[in-house]
């Protein structure tokens, strides 16, 4: 989920610049079947795994035994020398360990100037592969996609063998390089919903049975979706008018009554709803979740990403994106904010989880403009001992003792209307 994010912001900016580039989205040809052992291993013993570890690994995937068809006979076993098999729970984790050296030859790429931001030389993207590990580019599969205009890129494209896309696309099931508020990419879902509610009008179901595949699997199959996008208002309607009619209707082909208002079925069971999903509502909690996360979350590429383009208005969240909408998604998260500051709190843990020592606080801002008239950069001790020690001898030796003494009464002051001000639900 985070790549898609990234991937729609930096597409965005590429955009908004008038700058040309490419995006280039490749397939790797047959990744499972080719890749060889001797490499896997060496990647898993670079990434820091024991050798009892990797004495497991190399027998999972080095006794399996494959057997052929021919002629609707069986012809016996044999074993494999190179791959990782299908369904298997550990090929995942370990495709993902080796195909992270593709990500630090990009990163040695980078350094050495051979890539840089959109751009590729020509004659490193005729050679861009992995040979060490016997994976290689399938460009029958893979597509450059032109931001903006791109001079020369029917001879790029057939240079490297690749096709020539066009924004917007899909990318990990999502649009890419498409407007955020349009309705069109919505069609895919609500087309979906349908498909799954003409298998369950061929069955006979009951009211309760209804209501519970609307529950589990309907309200469910819009959630990727609404992790990123604001679903506008006709599409609610239109998946509102599926469920309602599912529930009432059932396999009828004939209209029936609506016995209970729609509105008073969305909301859980405790309020009197029948705990059918509210998508409005569910779309801004699963939006607002980035922005939880993007406040939590310290070390995360795609926070980085929003903060180098956005600027952070405050330790909390970025500034108010003023951009028209496009095809960044940002902006629609970020709109969301004042709603969750107001639905949310802050609280002290206790000192297994907060430094008190270390963490900001609020009257830090008190103490650091105090010091800053006096022209003192002031970095705070790591023991309480030496802070208070210094703090005396400051204040017996500085000619203005009486402005010393008061801060303390100044930072108490500052946390108690604080405090007071969260208490009766001012902040």
């Amino acid at each position: 989920m985070d790549a898609i994010l990234m991937a729609n912001e930096l597409v965005d900016s590429r955009v908004r610049s008038n700058i040309p580039g490419i995006l280039c989205k490749l397939d790797i040809q047959k990744a499972y079947d080719h890749l060889n052992w001797n490499f896997l291993l060496e990647a898993i013993s670079k990434r820091g795994f024991g050798g009892r570890c990797i004495r497991w690994m190399k027998f999972c995937i080095s006794t399996v035994n494959f057997s052929v068809l021919i002629n609707g006979s069986p012809t016996g076993f044999f074993s494999s020398q190179r791959g990782l098999r299908q369904g298997d729970p550990l090929s995942p984790f370990l495709f993902i360990i080796a195909i992270e050296s593709l990500n630090d030859m990009l990163k040695i790429a980078q350094e050495n100037s051979w890539l840089k931001g959109f751009k590729a030389s020509h004659k490193e993207a005729q050679t861009w592969r992995l040979p060490i590990c016997r994976l290689h580019i399938n460009w029958n599969k893979s597509f450059l996609y032109p931001v903006n205009e791109v001079p020369n890129l029917t001879l790029m494209a057939g240079v490297l063998g690749g096709s020539i896309g066009e924004l917007p696309t899909v990318y990990l099931g999502m649009p890419l390089g498409d407007q955020n508020r349009s309705i069109d990419i919505w069609n895919g879902v609500v087309e979906k919903c349908e498909k799954r509610l003409v298998n369950w009008k061929n069955q006979y179901l009951s009211l309760g049975g209804r209501l519970t595949l609307i529950n589990s699997v309907l309200d469910s199959m819009p959630t990727y979706m609404m992790s990123f996008f604001p679903i506008p208002d006709e599409v609610i309607v239109r998946l509102d008018v599926l469920r309602r009619n599912f529930l009432w209707e059932g396999n009828s082909k004939t209209k029936k009554f609506h016995l209970v208002k729609w509105d008073a079925l969305i909301g859980s069971k405790q309020k009197g709803g029948m705990g059918v999903r509210n998508l409005k509502t569910q779309n801004q909690c699963l939006m607002m979740k980035w922005l939880w996360r993007f406040a939590s979350s310290e070390l995360a590429l795609w926070k980085e990403v929003i903060q180098l383009k956005y600027e952070m208005a405050d330790y909390w969240t970025t500034r108010m994106v003023t951009d028209s909408y496009g095809i960044n998604l940002w902006r629609s998260i970020r709109n969301l904010w004042p709603k969750l500051r107001e639905n949310s709190s802050i609280r002290t843990e206790d000192s297994k989880k907060v430094l008190f020592w270390e963490d900001k606080w609020i009257t830090l801002q008190l103490w650091e403009m105090f010091l800053s008239k006096k022209g003192l950069n002031w970095v705070m001790p790591r023991k309480i001992d030496q802070t208070l020690k210094i703090w005396s001898s400051y204040a017996n030796l500085s000619d203005h003792k009486d402005r010393w003494k008061i801060i303390p009464a100044c930072i108490w002051w500052a946390a108690w209307t604080e405090r007071n001000l969260r208490s009766i639900g001012k902040i």
